[in-house]
């Protein structure tokens, strides 16, 4: 099994050696000695950073990540990535929406947008939550 030290961790990653102590505290990896003053790890522990990372990414918090990282049959919670794929297209429309908005705002024949009636009516759509844009 190779080794890697922590500081070569931050320079292969780009994480702070703060926020591997602090997955080291929260579980999600496991160093296995010292070399020196040093904290030593496995290699595998490259693979467990990058989940954790896409994880992050995808907007699960670091419990989250711990419970689906630390199942004992190493199998991943499928409902749970259902979930969050769900929670992310929501997210995909919602931000689709607001630029929808913004670029009609910055394509818009009034100088204030505020006073246009169809900008109007895409902000009282986008507050009750459904928001569609149409082109004319």
């Amino acid at each position: 099994m190779n080794e890697i030290t922590i500081s070569t961790l931050v320079r292969q990653t780009g994480l702070t050696s703060s926020a591997l102590r602090y997955y080291e505290h929260m579980g999600l990896i496991r160093s296995i000695g010292r070399k020196g003053l040093q904290r030593v790890f496995s290699e595998q522990v490259l693979e467990q950073l990058a989940l954790i990372e896409l994880g992050k990414k995808a907007g699960f918090s670091i419990a989250e990540i711990k419970a689906m990282l630390g199942r004992p049959d190493s199998q991943v919670d499928k409902l749970k990535l259902e979930e969050k794929a769900q929670e992310l297209e929501q997210k995909i429309r919602e931000l689709e929406s607001l630029r929808k908005m913004l670029n009609h705002a910055t394509q818009c024949s009034f100088v204030n947008p505020l006073e246009c009636p169809k900008f109007k009516r895409i902000m009282a759509l986008s507050k009750a939550g459904s928001v569609l844009i149409t082109k004319d």
